[in-house]
């Protein structure tokens, strides 16, 4: 529509706090104001905004986007780069030449945290909410073309928005452009919580109460701290997990990760750290949000206590989620069966990649299967996706 137009912010303060929740309202921590800030403080991404008004200059949508070059980034968040998703789907290793045939790669919604979207305005008609979305997808195009990104991907992105994201973004590319593929990616566990009643008792389970019980009697201590008070002994912690499942990451690099988020999160973090003795022997990073408890991160050495992972990042978040009123605990991806034992729903997310113009059939072909995270998902819940609409017909 004639109406719109695009503008670029190089930060989230130029949006502004109460404009950005206010379009994201409703998305969940990961697309709220402090996540988002933190985001865009890594050197290693060149971070973009992009803003939809309308002829008052009312903002009617924005999303922030992520030029990333390859350069390190903690494991976990080589979740978010194509080249890695295609490997993985491919079963195969990709050569040095097809890794880079990917970069840069312009990530759009988000960089980390395994939950991506465009922050929209909720009370647009359908047509409008189109209109919006095409602006945007079409400015998508043109940043990516002025950056020099090869591809373009967003990812983590709730089920219920790929058909109107991909419906748009085929409209910006044009028949002269490859569109965008979609698959199933993943799954956000999301444990509910029964305000003002005790968790365990809620939830009828005999086994919870057992493994509750086993770790009180065991456990030193308990305390809660904020993330500033505690990055120096939970950094080693959480780099010995990472490199126990096979991850790169050294002490000094997950040192790095949370120092920083704390000028952007310390005020949301509440960090239970659990002590034998004087020693911090686990921990579990939990960020606070009007929607609930989101648990970010966790750790343990050999002297934790028994059930120590569960009760940190599962019972004790439900606790904190009762005491405050809140209806949620987001526990992330992976260790689905664990989570869904404890009683962990599934929010199914998908992924939108828009591979280089001269990728191969076969790598472009990848895009369209399911992630394993979403396999995974799928042998603990069940597929519960919605049906994918159909796919835009070959050009």
């Amino acid at each position: 529509m004639d109406d719109l137009s695009v503008t670029t912010r190089r930060s989230v303060t130029e949006i502004g706090e109460d404009v950005w929740n206010g379009l994201a309202a409703g998305d969940g921590f990961y697309l709220g104001y402090p996540w988002v800030a933190w985001s865009e403080t890594d050197r290693s991404f060149d971070t973009t905004y992009l803003v939809v008004q309308d002829a008052a200059g009312i903002p009617l949508a924005a999303v922030a986007t992520y030029l990333w070059h390859g350069a390190s980034v903690p494991s976990m968040n080589l979740a978010y780069s194509p080249s890695h998703m295609a490997e993985e789907n491919l079963g195969r290793s990709l050569s040095p030449e097809e890794h880079a045939a990917f970069l840069p790669v312009l990530l759009v919604g988000s960089r980390a945290g395994y939950h991506g979207a465009v922050a929209i305005a909720d009370d647009l008609t359908d047509d409008r909410r189109d209109a919006v979305l095409t602006a945007l997808f079409t400015e998508v195009e043109a940043l990516a073309a002025r950056l020099g990104a090869a591809s373009v991907a967003l990812l983590y992105t709730p089920v219920a928005n790929v058909a109107a994201y991909r419906a748009a973004w085929t409209r910006a590319v044009g028949p002269d452009g490859p569109p965008p593929v979609a698959a199933p990616l993943s799954a956000e566990a999301v444990l509910p919580v029964h305000v003002g009643e005790d968790s365990a008792a809620t939830a009828g389970r005999r086994e919870w109460r057992r493994e509750r019980r086993r770790y009180e009697a065991a456990v030193d201590r308990v305390a809660t701290v904020p993330l500033s008070a505690c990055v120096d002994v939970i950094a080693p912690l959480l780099g010995a997990t990472q490199r126990k499942y096979g991850g790169p990451d050294t002490d000094a690099d997950m040192h790095a990760y949370f120092a920083s988020q704390v000028p952007a999160l310390d005020a949301y973090s509440h960090v239970l750290l659990e002590y034998a003795g004087d020693t911090v022997v686990g921990f579990s990073l939990n960020y606070l949000w009007p929607d609930g408890v989101y648990v970010r991160a966790a750790g343990f050495a050999e002297g934790a206590a028994p059930y120590s992972y569960f009760n940190l990042s599962m019972y004790r978040p439900r606790e904190l989620a009762a005491e405050r009123g809140l209806g949620q605990v987001h526990l992330g991806a992976g260790t689905y069966g664990a989570k869904r034992a404890r009683g962990a729903e599934p929010r199914w997310t998908a992924g939108l990649v828009r591979p280089p113009a001269d990728l191969s059939a076969e790598l472009v072909r990848s895009f369209a299967s399911p992630g394993s995270d979403h396999e995974q998902a799928v042998r603990v819940w069940g597929d519960g996706t919605p049906p994918q609409p159909p796919r835009a017909p070959e050009r």
